[in-house]
């Protein structure tokens, strides 16, 4: 696993431990309220003589400290104290929480894995990260959310979470694969990704400790049907390249990786021929059949990926009986798959009523999201990775919490 963000300052911590050990804890019973001023607002318990990181407070959030050491304030989850380093936050006025601290939990958690806490029942309102097997008093359930303490806030942490499962599935897209020096003739495509930058993506997922599934596996948490584990994510490519031999294959199977291919299938019996970074190459069967030990192949149509100068692509414009022959054309020479993508990320509703007939279960779009179970099949949201993708922005899009 890649080294933890609050390593790095673990160094500059040993001092103002020894002190804080020193001084048998000694701090004033002065609460303030306080705000974090960087992502290094890590908050420690200290076991066994030693102070262990246990979360991290988020930006622009205000929080409640109990009390104030020269160094240090604490915070509270429940009735456990955590120490925080002042250099990360700051007083912004005196103050007191309006939490009964008389409420005894119902249970205490440890959760499985480093889980988002959030102001709402939702998860569009984090405000700290609790770290795996830190100890976490729960006040109430309601539904799949606990209620926490956190910090002088009543807060949420999701249940599914806690145990260590997915609660939503990011979906992330490449195209095509090419190294920065051989990079001449596509250099401003937004669908072609640096080799460079992919290998550190590629790098970053393995470090965070992700899992890749498969697309039956997708499909089955889509329905409910199973659960996951947290870090649970997919690759795909899309219009199955040369590159995804060349360049991304190796990669993922030297990570363990597993991938998706959406292949446009009238492509794949071109001759094969040897690697042009100049040229936009498609796979050849053969190349397709080396893969399979790491992806899965699904469609992208036979020979609709096309459009015309007025920009719609030939998969909505085509009759209904000519765009029905070329997808059970395409299952058919992918062995009868039953996953799909939209080519340009169009469609309509006739669109999805010639999948479902054809056989079709599932389908993506270029819609920006990840997949949570419920939501509409033929429908489903994706991520796609452009040049300009920061390696921050990666982290975002899958959902790193650290």
């Amino acid at each position: 696993m890649k080294v933890k963000p609050y390593l790095t300052v673990a160094i500059a911590f040993c001092i103002s431990v020894a002190a804080l050990t020193a001084s048998q804890f000694a701090f004033s019973a002065s609460p303030k309220t306080i705000v974090a001023t960087d992502d290094h607002a890590f908050f420690y318990r200290k076991v066994n003589g030693q102070l262990q990181p246990s979360g991290r407070l988020n930006q622009q959030q205000s929080f409640y400290a109990t009390k104030v050491h020269p160094n240090w304030y604490v915070i509270r989850i429940g009735s456990n104290q955590y120490y925080i380093y002042k250099k990360h936050v700051k007083a912004v006025r005196a103050s007191s929480s309006g939490i009964n601290k008389s409420v005894k939990p119902i249970k205490t958690v440890y959760p499985q894995t480093n889980i988002w806490v959030y102001k709402k029942t939702d998860f569009n309102t984090p405000i700290g990260v609790i770290y795996k097997n830190t100890p976490l008093p729960i006040r109430q359930i309601e539904g799949p959310w606990y209620k926490v303490e956190f910090a002088g806030h009543l807060a949420y942490v999701n249940q599914k979470q806690v145990a260590g499962l997915a609660t939503e599935i990011p979906i992330i897209v490449y195209h095509h694969i090419l190294k920065e020096k051989e990079n001449h003739k596509y250099k401003n495509q937004p669908t072609v990704v640096s080799y460079e930058e992919f290998v550190k993506q590629m790098r970053l997922l393995h470090d965070y400790g992700y899992h890749t599934i498969t697309l039956h596996q997708l499909e089955q948490f889509l329905k409910g049907k199973i659960d996951l584990p947290a870090k649970s994510m997919m690759i795909h490519f899309d219009d199955g390249l040369k590159t995804n031999y060349v360049y991304a294959y190796p990669i993922l199977k030297k990570y363990g990786f597993h991938a998706a291919a959406f292949l446009i299938t009238s492509r794949n019996s071109r001759p094969l021929k040897t690697f042009n970074p100049d040229d936009y190459q498609f796979l050849n069967w053969k190349e397709i059949e080396k893969m399979g030990d790491v992806f899965e192949f699904a469609s992208h149509t036979h020979a609709l990926h096309n459009r015309g100068k007025d920009g719609i692509g030939n998969l909505v414009k085509e009759p209904r009986e000519v765009v029905k022959a070329d997808l059970l054309l395409s299952r058919k020479l992918l062995h009868g798959t039953t996953y799909f993508t939209y080519p340009f990320g169009q469609y309509k509703k006739e669109t999805i009523d010639i999948l479902k007939e054809t056989g079709f279960t599932m389908a993506f779009t270029t819609k920006i999201g990840t997949v949570k179970p419920g939501d509409d099949p033929y429908q489903l949201k994706r991520h796609g990775i452009d040049p300009h993708t920061t390696l921050q922005q990666f982290k975002q899009i899958i959902g790193v919490v650290e």
